[in-house]
């Protein structure tokens, strides 16, 4: 089956996935490219990889060995990455549930600090992202994060990423009686276009991760974003967190084809190394397939790197007397080795 044809029935059996008032809207969105890309990529670190180090360092946590962000960016360089993705968490002030704890002018500061060490390290940013819960039922919840995501656009303009990654957020409590489409539609879709608008303002994208909450399947991400039709927003393909809705793992989910479907809708692609989850024991991610099917699609942006751990794992980096640096960049290399294999065509592509 020619790619095309392919991503059309796809698509059209993922919609037939939902209630009838969320497949009624034609798929919209970048069209498969006729050509299979065969150019290179830029690899992005996304420092999330070092979450409990930098963590460490940024909130004096005691059981891991602390890296600060600015070590984080030089290593990426150091190891051999195109890009960083530099995730708010790790800016002044951040917080999940707040606005920023510290004034505005910190946290810009340390915004151009970062903008400029990469300047001068040749890397380039690939985005950066919030923690956000637009299903939440309570709507002054939703305005706070509306008003949270709006500042943190500031901040990534001023830093010069040019896409915030936002959540649609968890599946909330009265999902049983109102459905996910009158969720979706009446909460999760006015504000991200809200988002989306404000992002124009300033020259940053708005992307939303599918990231197993109201956006568990392909289905659902590429209906949203169907929904919200707003030029400046686009998704954020996780290829680690694709699973039914509602499940607790993407155990034996049908991944590949979920991230396939939503390729051709995506400003960032994040390469996971466990497809159903960090928490998953199996199996790996088969990377020649996923980059196949990248390339595939046409997709050109971004390829960038998050390295999870369970706590289970043995390498987690909590238990560990360094940074993950030599698991990070195992994990980078067995990408470039993927990437490079990749770059012909299949036969019949």
């Amino acid at each position: 089956m020619k790619r095309k044809s392919f991503c059309s029935s796809l698509c059209l059996a993922l919609a037939a996935l939902l209630p009838a008032s969320a497949a009624a809207a034609p798929l919209s969105g970048r069209a498969p490219s006729a050509q299979y890309y065969t150019g290179d990529y830029q690899v992005s670190l996304e420092l999330y990889s070092f979450n409990v180090n930098l963590n460490a360092y940024l909130k004096h946590r005691k059981g891991a060995p602390p890296i600060s962000p600015t070590d984080a960016v030089k290593w990426a360089k150091t190891a051999g990455f195109d890009a960083v993705d530099i995730t708010a968490y790790y800016l002044p002030g951040y917080d999940n549930a707040t606005m920023p704890t510290v004034p505005k002018a910190q946290i810009l500061a340390a915004a151009d600090q970062l903008k400029a060490l990469t300047k001068q390290l040749g890397l380039g940013i690939s985005g950066t992202g919030i923690f956000d819960d637009f299903a939440d039922p309570d709507a002054s919840r939703v305005a706070l994060d509306i008003q949270r995501a709006e500042f943190w656009i500031d901040i990534a303009a001023e830093m010069g990423a040019p896409e915030l990654r936002v959540f649609s957020g968890s599946v909330p409590a009265d999902i049983g009686k109102l459905g996910w489409a009158k969720i979706a539609q009446t909460r999760i879709v006015p504000a991200l276009r809200q988002v989306a608008d404000y992002g124009a303002t300033k020259g940053v994208k708005i992307g939303l991760q599918n990231h197993g909450d109201m956006t568990a399947t392909a289905a659902q991400t590429i209906q949203i974003a169907q929904w919200v039709a707003n030029p400046n927003f686009d998704l954020i393909d996780d290829t680690g967190y694709f699973r039914p809705f509602q499940a607790t793992t993407g155990a034996n989910y049908p991944w590949y084809s979920d991230i396939a479907a939503v390729l051709p809708y995506s400003g960032n692609a994040y390469v996971k190394l466990k497809p159903a989850g960090e928490d998953s024991a199996a199996p790996l991610m088969d990377f020649k397939k996923l980059f196949t099917s990248v390339r595939a699609s046409g997709y050109q942006g971004y390829l960038p790197l998050e390295r999870l751990w369970d706590k289970t794992d043995p390498d987690n980096p909590k238990t560990q007397k360094t940074p993950p640096y030599s698991e990070i960049s195992a994990f980078l290399a067995e990408v470039r080795t993927a990437l490079a294999q990749t770059k012909t065509p299949p036969p019949g592509s």
